[in-house]
């Protein structure tokens, strides 16, 4: 297949190898010449501009940041759209406002060109071993014909829906994603607190009910303190615009991605996490815009550097010794448990908002849960409260209701006794209390998906 490609950054970069690797033609663009020459000497067509990367294409894939830069691309004077042919089609793997994806089609079928919004999930190892989740939205019948593009760079390419839907999957996985990783750091900064062995206590979360994609992500960098850039801040900063934009057209609340919301505004309150607030600056409430946290240096740091805002308020440093994967989980106190309980208990509730959102909107629920599965927001608790919520299962084999409000309240109470920021469990804990307040207590965790439904 002749594919052009505009943007080989950290996720565009892998992608286009990936399609040389699978035997494509591709031409690639790029503002940084040099990646173009790298990409060249691995046998793709280097390109001046996104008209020469549209030139005899049958795909174009961009991989870029932002509307604006999108728009540009595409509808600028020597744009994709200036050098594509009518039945070009366009596949757009940026994060991008889904409304703005709408004007994009529209631009598009103004010259023959069909356009698709089909942002992807994973980073790092996951990119570059061709295992991506690109979520697509537009037409079903040009989704087939990229079929061999997509397969190229993904494990999982999965139709959404009409344009703009891709879009809308993408920020409801990060959603879950963002909630899983934030409530992760929660529960090390606690369990440091305690005195725990932090790497004991991610090898009994990764085999117990909490492990997730983010968990396995993110600890051994925090447990080596080595930071190594595989995302930016910045890109959560700007998915959580977009988010608000979702949020109001389903017109819900959302305790928990409320929760998450906020603790990455108390980060970008940090600065960069390497020094501790100015004197007097108040640690909760402050909510200045999503752009004071770019403005404050924030933009270019790793996710999980996060832990280096909670860090200093409990006096720790969550650090540890990464035991062998496959070693047998050692004797532990309850505490250990407790925690590996809690957190599986946030997940859930992350779920449960992630589902009821994707009702409110009218989007496929079984398609959004086979995204997730293999997405960012993946999580064992997904995989089994996912399918009691869609029907695939019946009842629930696991906690109760009272399971987790009993987990909880010791948690939060040291928690609250130590000045600790707990907002992400505090929120999940709220949820749980309320559903056993109205009688739910001796049924299953999922029954308290009522609550959204």
């Amino acid at each position: 297949m002749d594919i052009g490609f505009v943007g080989i950054g950290m996720m565009g970069k892998p992608m286009a190898v990936n399609l040389l690797k699978a035997g494509h033609n591709v031409t690639v663009v790029n503002r940084s010449q040099g990646k173009v020459q790298e990409l060249a000497g691995m046998g793709a067509t280097p390109g001046g501009s996104p008209a020469d990367a549209a030139r005899g294409a049958e795909v174009v894939g961009l991989c870029l940041v932002g509307d604006a830069v999108v728009e540009s691309v595409l509808c600028g004077e020597d744009g994709v759209l200036a050098g594509a042919e009518p039945g070009t089609i366009v596949l757009d793997h940026s994060t991008v406002h889904p409304e703005f994806a709408r004007h994009m089609e529209e631009a598009c079928a103004a010259q023959g060109v069909t356009y698709l919004d089909a942002p992807v999930s994973g980073t790092g190892d996951v990119a570059w071993g061709g295992r991506l989740t690109v979520m697509v939205g537009g037409d079903a019948a040009a989704f087939e014909r990229t079929r061999p593009a997509l397969d190229a760079v993904s494990a999982n390419a999965r139709f959404m829906g009409p344009v703009g839907s891709g879009n809308m999957a993408k920020l409801l996985n990060n959603m879950v994603k963002d909630i899983n990783q934030l409530g992760v750091l929660e529960t090390f900064v606690l369990g440091a607190k305690q005195g725990l062995d932090c790497g004991l206590l991610f090898h009994v979360m990764r085999h117990g009910a909490s492990v997730s994609r983010q968990l396995e992500r993110i600890l051994p960098k925090i447990l080596d303190r080595s930071f190594e850039q595989t995302s930016y801040v910045s890109t959560n900063i700007k998915d959580q615009d977009l988010m608000e934009w979702m949020i109001g057209q389903a017109g819900l609340e959302l305790p928990l991605r409320n929760a998450a919301r906020d603790s990455w505004l108390y980060a970008a309150q940090q600065g960069l996490f390497l020094r501790a607030p100015p004197p007097g600056r108040p640690k909760r409430g402050a909510r200045p815009s999503w752009r004071y946290a770019a403005e404050q240096g924030l933009a270019s740091a790793d996710p999980p550097e996060a832990i280096k805002a909670l860090e200093p308020i409990a006096g720790v440093e969550v650090a540890g010794e990464l035991l062998p994967r496959d070693a047998d989980v050692p004797p532990h106190d309850g505490r250990y448990g407790a925690l590996d309980r809690a957190t599986a208990a946030m997940y859930e509730v992350g779920v449960f908002e992630a589902f009821a959102l994707t009702t409110k909107l009218g989007m496929d629920a079984q398609a959004m849960y086979e995204v997730m599965r293999t997405a960012s927001g993946a999580s064992a608790r997904l995989e089994r409260i996912g399918q009691v919520i869609l029907g695939g299962a019946s009842g629930d084999a696991g906690p109760s209701v009272d399971d987790y409000v009993a987990c909880y309240e010791p948690l939060l109470e040291e928690a609250r006794r130590d000045g600790l920021r707990m907002p992400l469990h505090e929120a999940s804990a709220s949820l749980w209390r309320r559903a056993a307040e109205q009688g739910l207590g001796s049924e299953p965790s999922s029954a308290a998906y009522a609550f959204y439904g």
